[in-house]
């Protein structure tokens, strides 16, 4: 996985990754409200062995209070140091409950002991760490004198008194907060990979390709004009009619030896664009100078006519059934050299009519001097595409991105295969803008030269509408022509036609 992809997955999951991360901390959040808040209170004491003048004999002090202060420590801990704090202080808590709160830390080699009480009420614990020096004190004392206080030669001295602790040691809210977070992202990394295992959408080009030996022929974005600006001429301008372009060009090369002269357009399942697709190819194809006829072979949901904007009641069937000549079903378009064949009146056996031999024929004698495209119904729910596909030089499938299943697809690819049928390509349609060219293997050379061309030819008004460009100030020579030209939706050189 690249950094790409990953960026992509984060993009595409955020809510739920948020979700996760949200759940992990409000949890952590709520675990270290119920908690009790403790307060440590800490106090030092220091062990003396009978002073002396002499080096050695206080060399050997030292060493002893060393020692002391490692057997003293563990007064702090007893019954009797701890009955006697209860006695002081008046506490209401047993003695195993006062030495329970009661810790001490000894370093090695070093006479001081800091003894440590963890209480509920900061407070408490103060009264407690000062009473249980003192106490350790008087008992580690009778202990050394055989009962008689103050009489011993090693001393335990209280050093620094407890002071009053204003922040609670536990729980470290900022600590199980900080788990919290770290246990949102596993989870969030968990959810988020059981979703991608078990999710069988297409959601990216590679999707298609690592799936099947059929390659991508053809990337289609997003917009929301492919219906209600099928006409316009802006339409084929952009990121729309660049990829338009590229489907044409790959289509009209998919045969090295023999440009196509029939198509069928077909989709795994209902609502993948299979009929705007076509559509548009259609356009693409006249607009490049070719004679297009356009054939709506969907007899069970035929959409031809609606996106034209034309009357369906004479079409296919009819000329299929002899009741209308082929001239007068054929439809023309604004868009110069398109024409097109509507359905017609839907049939009750719609596979029989297009598995016709005079629909063979039909499209026989279209593709003598046109550009045949047909919109076959889906794939998988009835068996139409697969019988125009063998009618056909080769076949299209459409795919909507974030729909279109990719067990679909290959069952799709399979029944093409199994009827011998020609797989010209397949399209992914519903890109997002900004990546249905270029980015997946399609290069964008003319729609950036394009888009750099208006972007000079504006600059160049700005200035002169700003009176800096000195190009505003003196007339244009004879014969000069500015480079910076309108888009033109057609950028290629149509090839001369061949007939077959």
């Amino acid at each position: 996985m690249t950094l790409l992809d990953a960026v992509r997955i984060i993009r595409r999951f955020w809510m739920t990754i948020a979700a996760c991360v949200l759940l992990a901390v409000g949890l952590a959040a709520l675990y270290a409200n119920q908690q009790p808040r403790l307060y440590v209170a800490s106090a030092e004491a220091f062990v003396s062995v009978g002073g002396s003048s002499q080096v050695a004999e206080a060399s050997v002090g030292s060493s002893v209070a060393a020692a002391k202060a490692s057997a003293y420590a563990r007064l702090t801990k007893s019954g009797d140091v701890a009955e006697i704090v209860i006695r002081e202080l008046g506490l209401a808590a047993s003695p195993g409950a006062v030495s329970g709160s009661i810790s001490y830390v000894v370093e090695p080699g070093s006479p001081s002991i800091q003894v440590s009480v963890t209480s509920t009420s900061p407070q408490q614990a103060t009264d407690i760490a000062n009473q249980v020096v003192e106490a350790t004190a008087k008992v580690a004392s009778e202990i050394d004198s055989g009962g008689k206080a103050d009489t011993g030669v090693v001393q335990f001295i209280p050093v620094t008194t407890a002071v009053l602790p204003t922040v609670p040691s536990s729980p470290n809210v900022n600590r199980l907060l900080l788990m919290g977070l770290a246990a949102g992202l596993v989870l969030a990394y968990g959810v988020v990979m059981l979703r991608l295992r078990l999710d069988t959408r297409i959601r990216h080009p590679e999707d298609i390709t690592s799936q099947t030996e059929h390659g991508l022929i053809g990337t289609i974005p997003r917009s929301r004009d492919l219906h209600s600006r099928l006409h316009s001429e802006d339409l084929l301008r952009g990121a729309v009619g660049e990829s338009l372009r590229h489907l044409r060009t790959n289509l009209m090369f998919a045969d090295p030896d023999s440009s196509p002269r029939s198509v069928a357009v077909t989709s795994p399942q209902p609502g993948e664009g299979k009929s705007t697709i076509s559509a548009l190819l259609a356009r693409a194809l006249a607009v490049r100078g070719e004679d297009v006829v356009l054939v709506d072979g969907d007899l069970r949901r035929p959409m031809v006519a609606t996106l034209f904007d034309i009357d369906s009641g004479v079409g296919l069937t009819q000329v299929l059934s002899g009741a209308v000549p082929l001239d007068e079903a054929l439809v023309p378009t604004d868009t110069h050299g398109l024409q097109v064949l509507p359905a017609g009146r839907i049939p009750h056996n719609p596979s029989e009519v297009v598995g016709s031999e005079r629909m063979r024929d039909l499209i026989s004698e279209l593709a003598r001097d046109h550009l045949v495209v047909i919109d076959a119904p889906p794939a998988l729910p009835v068996t139409d595409a697969m019988i125009l596909a063998q009618r056909v030089d080769g076949l299209i499938v459409v795919t909507l991105m974030g729909s279109s299943r990719k067990e679909h697809l290959k069952r799709v690819l399979q029944l093409a295969v199994g009827v011998n049928a020609r797989i010209f390509g397949i399209v992914l349609n519903g890109i997002p803008q900004g990546r249905a060219a270029g980015v997946y293997g399609y290069e964008t050379y003319g729609y950036e030269a394009d888009d750099r061309r208006f972007r000079q030819k504006k600059n160049k008004k700005m200035r002169r509408r700003l009176g800096s460009d000195p190009a505003s100030e003196e007339p244009a020579a004879a014969g000069h022509v500015d480079p910076v030209v309108e888009d033109e939706p057609e950028l290629e050189t149509a090839p001369p036609k061949r007939k077959r």
